[in-house]
């Protein structure tokens, strides 16, 4: 068995009441944003299918995909994934690897299509359920949105009713710490005593300072973790072992650094970390973000997976060390994100105890929404031995 063919389709995501503020999505009834997206399907010789549904960053990641089809897949047995992943790492070892995610999530499916069972049972996953914690949209202006502290503290009351044991605050989306600060002091008082609380700035505090007094608070309220404050983006280890040192809060960071295991190990070891992200889409894909839990693993310490999508349920499915599932992103007004679109049916619907079943079909269990993608294509291509060709 060989991998033949790359197909790509390349569509848009139309997310209604969705528009931007200093570079994040938040709610906007007045806007309609179209954001880019692709459908990466491997196909072999024999006519198997893995597939991929991109969430965020499809450019970069497709620019990746292209370069890696003729030197690493065509002619590739397709079940050789860690082999082509080490293989992928070190030929994008100039780039930021952004899309080693897709190609190896897309062979996970192949893997489990062509074993009729699983993602999640081919890694050796027990856990069925996932408790899912509320990553919110980031503050907005809308009248019935969340424009402030008390409308936060509002729609964490509703999650908790719908059964989320967890909330998490994006907050000021320019990172204004004062504001923050207010959301969270609202969000206490109303549910801190029945939900885990969290605050993500995004790598949004512009001084360590900002960043401290901030932290400060969240100690004082009990807040669960305290995710990658600063404007660095978590690369700086002195600035994130000082924050360690200061804080009571524990630590969560490295969403945005692409170093893989490799630099979780360095910032861990430098205590420059509580808790560890990692990100299937971003990271390496499953292969690359079990190699995470595992550095975390070893470290004693906890790994949380970032976004969602049926590969992060899957991959969460087989880590001991990891708390929640990122159920993102909501909001009040019940706007549907782009983790809600592209798929037939409702992979990560909530259930009544706050959890998301992880899919039990073969490969990633999820099949693509064939007319949603249709409907919004804007390119279609094939790559194989010939070379690549648009399909019209």
């Amino acid at each position: 068995m060989q991998i033949s063919e790359i197909e790509i389709h390349e569509f848009t995501y139309e997310l209604e009441s969705v528009g931007t503020a200093h570079g994040h999505q938040v709610y906007d009834p007045d806007s309609t944003l179209e954001t880019p997206a692709f459908v990466l399907t491997i196909r072999t010789d024999d006519g198997l299918e893995g597939r991929y549904r991109s969430i965020t960053f499809a450019k970069s990641m497709l620019v990746q995909i292209e370069m890696a089809a003729a030197e690493f897949l065509l002619g590739r047995d397709p079940l050789e994934r860690e082999g082509i992943w080490e293989e992928i790492w070190r030929g994008f070892r100039h780039t930021d690897h952004m899309g080693l995610g897709p190609i190896d999530i897309a062979l996970w499916d192949l893997a489990g299509r062509h074993y009729g069972d699983s993602v999640s049972k081919l890694l050796g996953g027990y856990r069925e359920e996932l408790p899912a914690y509320a990553s919110t949209f980031f503050m907005d202006d809308a009248p019935d949105g969340l424009s402030s502290p008390a409308a936060f503290a509002e729609f964490a009351e509703e999650c908790l009713d719908a059964g989320y044991p967890a909330f998490k605050i994006h907050g000021h989306p320019d990172g204004d710490p004062d504001v923050d600060v207010e959301i969270c002091r609202a969000v206490a008082d109303a549910v801190g005593d029945e939900m885990d609380l969290m605050l993500d700035p995004a790598s949004n505090y512009r001084t360590y300072l900002d960043a401290k007094r901030v932290g400060r608070v969240l100690d004082e309220l009990g807040f669960y973790w305290y995710e990658d404050p600063m404007a660095d983006t978590g690369q700086s280890i002195n600035a994130a072992r000082n924050l360690t040192r200061e804080l009571d809060t524990p630590l969560l960071g490295l969403e945005h650094v692409r170093t893989g295991p490799f630099g979780r190990a360095d910032h861990i070891a430098g205590e420059a970390a509580e808790l560890v992200r990692a990100d299937v889409h971003q990271d390496g894909g499953i292969t690359g973000a079990l190699k995470i839990a595992r550095v975390a693993e070893a470290f004693g310490l906890d790994v949380e997976l970032h976004i969602g999508g049926p590969a992060t349920m899957h991959c969460m499915s087989a880590i001991r060390n990891s708390n929640y599932f990122e159920h993102s992103l909501v909001h009040p007004s019940g706007v549907d994100w782009m983790n809600q679109l592209g798929f037939v049916g409702s992979p990560e619907a909530l259930s009544d105890a706050g959890t998301v079943t992880v899919p039990e079909g073969p490969g990633l269990g999820v099949e693509i929404d064939w007319e949603y993608v249709e409907e919004r294509l804007t390119d279609h291509s094939v790559i194989d031995s010939a070379g690549s060709a648009n399909v019209v």
